[in-house]
């Protein structure tokens, strides 16, 4: 497969986050418009990642089934139905209509995370699926940057609830272009209940997937507590407007990007092991550099988005390093990367979920959720590396 094709394979892993991210510039907004609580306000993005979560249990059983470009398309479909229901909702301003509109999309968008490391996996041989995975995350650096710079700017300058229509054209776009890419599926699989819970059942056996799933999921929940807590922390502690905010959130693309490019040469020199070490010993310096910030009583925009960088740049190390290996960890690959993701997207959701409701200030409660979902990967990381010595004893 040519290059290009493989960056437009690569590039509906981030639909999802393109539209879980492109309104968190415009949160301080709906939060005034629909006269929210904080823990209110955390369900525009909380909803859209528990669509997400169970999303990601759909697409294997509907790929094995009908094959995996059938249940991309209809994934994609779905989530265009979804974003209608946001925009009939914005115009009845109605809340509850939202977050159902918003929980729509997430079903419909998260078959393009499960889908594409199951058409990865299958339409590469492994030296470009390496590549690819260490790629990945210049994917989720691409669409999350520009989804939130984009934001800012239509909030800023428009409405922001013209990013719906953004997401639409998006959304029918990425549909189109997926009949540029062959089906995988080889022999079917018929949908039965026992056959369904039997394959999850088989992937939640293996400890590989779970811990190194778990460890993603601290690279996801620091992208999406920062998604939800970044813009009230900009606006009430800072004092950005939301199109400055988006400016600045572009240090935060830089840093994934430059992380999916040393990534990947990084994997071709060292054990996946090491650099995961290293990513979480650099988290925990940005975490350290936070509570410096939050301690030393001064508002610095700087500081605080500097931090921000090194916390994307080391969080997306985790990434392409724990994908290669969850997502390889059992035969079945669609089940693999369906339960990768479910447990990658749910410990974000929980993350996003349980940052909403503790008290304190935003930056705060941001800190003390990355301590939280730190400590779970490194328990995660130092249960693997057990588990690795004992087999390489018994060999």
């Amino acid at each position: 497969m040519n290059k290009m094709k493989i960056a437009l394979l690569l590039s509906y892993i981030c639909i999802a986050s393109i539209s879980a991210a492109i309104i968190t510039p415009a949160l301080p907004q709906i939060q005034q418009s629909f006269q929210l609580s904080n823990a209110s306000l955390q369900w525009v993005v909380s909803i859209f990642l528990l669509g997400y979560v169970f999303g990601q249990l759909l697409y294997a059983p509907l790929a094995n089934r009908f094959g995996r470009l059938w249940a991309l398309r209809f994934g994609l479909s779905l989530n265009l139905v979804g974003i209608v229901i946001c925009l009939l909702a914005v115009n009845m301003h109605a809340y509850s209509l939202l977050l159902f509109g918003r929980l729509i999309t997430a079903l419909g968008a998260s078959a393009g995370l499960a889908c594409t490391f199951m058409l990865i996996n299958e339409l590469l041989n492994k030296e470009q699926a390496k590549h690819a995975m260490a790629y990945s995350i210049v994917s989720f650096t691409l669409g999350i940057g520009v989804a939130v710079t984009l934001g800012g700017i239509i909030t800023q300058y428009l409405q922001w609830q013209d990013c719906f229509w953004l997401l639409l054209l998006h959304g029918m776009i990425m549909l189109i272009v997926t009949w540029q890419f062959q089906e995988t599926l080889v022999t079917p699989i018929k949908l039965k209940i026992k056959t369904l819970f039997a394959g999850y059942a088989l992937a939640l056996n293996s400890s590989t997937l779970i811990m190194f799933s778990i460890i993603i999921g601290l690279s996801s929940a620091a992208a999406y507590c920062f998604s939800a807590a970044g813009p009230i922390i900009s606006q009430k502690m800072l004092g950005l407007s939301p199109s400055v905010y988006g400016y600045w959130n572009l240090l935060n693309m830089l840093g994934m990007l430059f992380s999916g490019i040393i990534a990947k040469r990084l994997l071709a020199r060292h054990s996946a092991y090491n650099i995961i070490l290293f990513a979480l010993f650099g988290i925990v310096i940005c975490i350290l550099s936070y509570v410096g910030l939050v301690l030393s009583k001064e508002v610095s925009v700087l500081w605080f988005f500097v931090t921000s960088m090194l916390l994307y740049f080391f969080s997306g190390m985790l990434f392409p390093c724990a994908s290669l290996y969850a997502s390889n960890a059992i035969s079945d690959k669609a089940n693999a990367a369906s339960m990768m993701s479910f447990i990658n997207m749910s410990t974000a959701t929980l993350a996003v979920i349980i940052m909403g409701y503790m008290p304190g200030s935003a930056l705060r409660t941001f800190i003390a959720t990355l301590i939280i979902f730190l400590v779970l990967a490194v328990l995660a990381y130092i249960l693997q590396c057990g588990r690795q010595k004992e087999l390489a004893k018994l060999v």
